[in-house]
């Protein structure tokens, strides 16, 4: 039975294909843009208008306020529901709930007047750090990017490489054992040799949604604070890359249309598949505890009570626990290890002796 679609156009559906990622726009509701941007600038403890006080280049948030995805961007969710086959196919728990973790791009004074051509970019990945990774895994369907302030031009957007998913999809093709993160330096290596890339430019409340698609960020040189969210679409079963009446599903034909395969019989993962506790989780909820205390200071300041302060982290035990559980957070460190943040944009690879935990 042939695939029916009542949400995306004929445009996207023929975009998402072949480019791997897909701009709906004004999607967000402006409710939460304005909820969650309301105390920013406590969290990081720095002043909106002396950029002095900015201390890094780029850094990412922890999560303290989230919604039902439906509720966040209900236009924009039902067209991803149906890019990956239905709502049936979609986790029931892990990340149905979008929320604040911001990631921020500030820039500096010195890519104010310096270039960096897209072959020469660094950080490359496809958003995997909490699952052992094989062509047909769909615990990251699609990635993505809820834009909450404007990204003009060269605003430091996602900066995504379009002809780079055939070089992803071909080596986890040949590598059916997969692959643990870290694997930045093995699946992104032919990047360098990519013609064709697209910085993202986008309006606040835009949503880009993608797949498989090899991306990194690019430099700010307006330094002026871009505010984006990085969230997922996980589903229950792997993808079907051998379907035997041919009807695949959007994300599905992402990979076949990057192997130029019509079916892949012929695949079958020889390790067993692997999810842990995601490794970037680490260094953002190790901010947790000072954001709330900026968080408290700022309601103060503003003759609020600290309780008027909105974070998961401080509705009690059992909301954590079902927070951890949308997230991973329950779940074991992986081979890898996890990853530990430090002055100056660096981050340090360290394998904990026990899981981390957040009170």
């Amino acid at each position: 039975m042939t695939r029916k679609y009542q949400h995306p156009t004929d445009e996207e559906r023929a975009h998402f294909p072949e480019h791997g990622w897909l701009k709906v726009e004004n999607v967000i509701d402006p409710k939460y843009i304005e909820e969650c941007m309301a105390d920013l600038w406590p969290r990081l403890g720095y002043d909106p208008e002396d950029k002095s006080t900015w201390k890094e280049t780029y850094i990412k948030l922890p999560r303290h306020r989230e919604v039902p995805t439906h509720q966040l961007c209900p236009d924009a969710w039902n067209k991803m529901v149906e890019i990956v086959g239905g709502d049936d196919k979609i986790d029931p728990v892990r990340e149905r709930h979008y929320g604040d973790q911001f990631v921020i791009n500030f820039g500096n004074e010195y890519w104010k007047s310096q270039e960096e051509l897209p072959t020469e970019a660094k950080g490359w990945h496809t958003d995997n750090d909490w699952y052992r990774q094989f062509l047909d895994c769909s615990g990251n369907a699609l990635a993505i990017i809820c834009c909450f302030t404007d990204i003009p031009a060269r605003d430091g957007g996602t900066l995504v490489a379009d002809d780079g998913i055939p070089g992803v999809c071909q080596y986890l093709h040949d590598h059916p054992g997969g692959l643990d993160s870290p694997f930045e330096d093995t699946l992104y290596t032919h990047i360098p040799s990519c013609k064709k890339f697209t910085t993202i430019e986008a309006k606040a409340g835009d949503l880009i949604t993608h797949g498989l698609l090899p991306h990194t960020l690019s430099q700010n040189h307006l330094h002026y604070a871009r505010v984006i969210t990085n969230p997922h679409v996980n589903l229950v079963e792997p993808f079907n890359l051998s379907r035997e009446d041919g009807d695949y599903t959007l994300c599905e034909q992402v990979i076949l249309r990057a192997l130029s395969r019509e079916y892949i019989p012929e695949y079958k993962p020889t390790r067993p598949r692997l999810e842990h506790y995601p490794r970037t989780a680490f260094f953002k909820r190790a901010r947790v505890a000072e954001e709330l205390q900026r968080m408290v200071e700022a309601a103060k300041a503003k003759g609020l009570d600290p309780s008027s302060v909105d974070s998961i982290y401080l509705k009690g035990a059992a909301a954590m626990q079902e927070h951890g559980k949308r997230y991973g957070y329950d779940k074991e460190y992986g081979p890898g290890g996890v990853f530990k943040w430090e002055t100056g944009d660096k981050f340090e690879n360290i394998v904990p002796s026990s899981r981390q935990m957040v009170v």
